[in-house]
């Protein structure tokens, strides 16, 4: 799909590397993500991302089967508002999801996490800032800086992203490693 094909080049090109925060997060529901701590790198991504095509079943009667939720905990589409809208932003899905997520062309499921252990690190999202996180336009225009930091202490971040089978990048060193469960 062309939304795996935009990951992966930002995965290639260290757009994860610099900090991506995690700043909209509603417990049981979903985590919004993407916007890097460089805007920089969050403007060569912002360009509109063409739909996928559409193939999870459509229509309310289709949101779970087989007692299966159409957009299962740990599935990933692309944020968008409208036809071929998707850029940088991506969600996660916290908790199975039927009535968002997958219903609209612009968030077809195009990756997943993989194994007991990712699904664990997704129970471990900060999720108290929930609609109150730092904002898109102040994420995309300043990045991360102190201030944000100091506004939102809690707030977490994915601080690498490789393709399996490649070298790992060394573990970062701002990373907030004593937090507790959530």
């Amino acid at each position: 799909p062309v939304g795996a094909r935009r990951f992966l080049r930002m995965v290639d090109d260290g757009h994860f590397d610099a900090g991506v925060p995690l700043f909209r997060c509603l417990r049981g529901f979903i985590c919004q993500f993407g916007l890097s701590s460089n805007p920089r790198s969050t403007r060569r991504y912002r360009s509109g991302l063409p739909d996928d095509p559409q193939w999870l079943p459509g229509g309310p009667a289709n949101r779970e089967r087989d007692g299966r939720k159409r957009f299962p905990k740990g599935y990933f589409a692309y944020a968008g508002a409208g036809k071929n809208s998707r850029g940088v932003q991506l969600i996660v899905a916290l908790a199975d999801n039927g009535h968002l997520a997958g219903g609209s062309p612009w968030e077809v499921p195009w990756g997943e996490t993989v194994g007991p252990a990712a699904l664990k690190t997704l129970d471990r999202i900060y999720t108290g800032y929930g609609e109150k996180g730092p904002s898109q336009g102040r994420l995309s225009s300043r990045g991360v800086d102190a201030a944000l930091r100091a506004e939102f202490p809690l707030l977490d971040y994915v601080t690498a992203c490789f393709r399996v089978g490649t070298t790992a990048p060394p573990p970062p060193t701002s990373r907030r490693v004593d937090a507790p469960p959530r």
